[in-house]
């Protein structure tokens, strides 16, 4: 009997060593696929059986209920992170699940380009092809509620820049980053300005860098501008300035600020 019981350990533990053979072999072997580069997308709240489904709809022969096991294994059947994903090379399972695991998803890009007004940055948008058009048939009133914004007008609020974004993002996410960043940037210079500037707000400042940035590219004129600028709200007299960038803002420094 005592001999029938170690064999039959013997015969456990060669067949444990086999099963997590295999498991090792099947998580660090790369998996055939069908065609590479490939992408696919992992929806949000599809778990670890719905993923492993999409991956073989993809022509990435993950095996499912192998997949999901060493999914399970590794503790992170929960952590899979929504979005597009491109294999370009040959990866194991394990190597895939690290890559959901991190949300390693295909990052596309749009570029806001500085000097553009704001309906050039939301045709920018539209035409991207990798963005949700969320903000589309929106006004810009909308727009600026959706984003956070507080100002009444959108030109000048959105910092010009190349955006990164995972595939199937919405518009508005974009614009409300370039809003943000556009405000960090508006803070930093708010708290450098000299004291005796007329202005009372950062967005008041806005306004007048935009003012005389449309009025001249030329660095060494800049500064000239902006001081006959300067010099006349605190005359409380009319700008005389006509770039489009201030239609629609009659309201701003005591209404001295307007189109003449």
């Amino acid at each position: 009997m005592a001999k029938i019981l170690r064999r039959l350990a013997v015969l456990a533990v060669l067949g444990l060593l086999a099963v997590a053979g295999y498991g090792a072999w099947y998580a660090m072997t790369p998996v055939r696929a069908a065609a590479l580069p490939v992408e696919f997308e992992i929806p949000a709240g599809i778990g670890m059986r719905g993923a492993a489904r999409r991956l073989e709809q993809a022509g990435i022969e993950v095996g499912r209920r192998r997949f999901e096991a060493l999914a399970r294994l590794l503790g992170i059947t929960l952590d899979i992170k929504a979005g597009y994903y491109r294999i370009a090379a040959p990866m194991s399972p394990r190597e895939i699940l690290e890559k959901l695991e991190r949300g390693d998803v295909v990052q596309s890009e749009v570029v806001l380009v500085e000097g553009w007004t704001f309906a050039q940055f939301r045709a920018a948008l539209e035409g991207s092809y990798a963005l949700r058009h969320d903000s589309r048939g929106l006004s810009e009133g909308e727009v600026l509620a959706r984003v956070g914004a507080t100002e009444r007008h959108p030109e000048g609020l959105f910092f010009p820049d190349t955006y990164l974004f995972a595939r199937g993002s919405s518009d508005l996410a974009v614009l409300r980053r370039a809003y943000l960043v556009m405000q960090e940037h508006l803070a930093r210079e708010w708290a450098r300005r000299k004291t005796d500037t007329p202005y009372k707000t950062p967005y008041e400042a806005l306004i007048m860098a935009s003012i005389v940035e449309k009025e001249t590219g030329r660095e060494a004129e800049r500064e000239v501008i902006a001081g006959v600028l300067v010099n006349r709200l605190r005359a409380r007299m009319a700008l005389q300035v006509d770039p489009a960038v201030i239609y629609g803002l009659g309201e701003s420094f005591d209404g001295n600020l307007k189109k003449v």
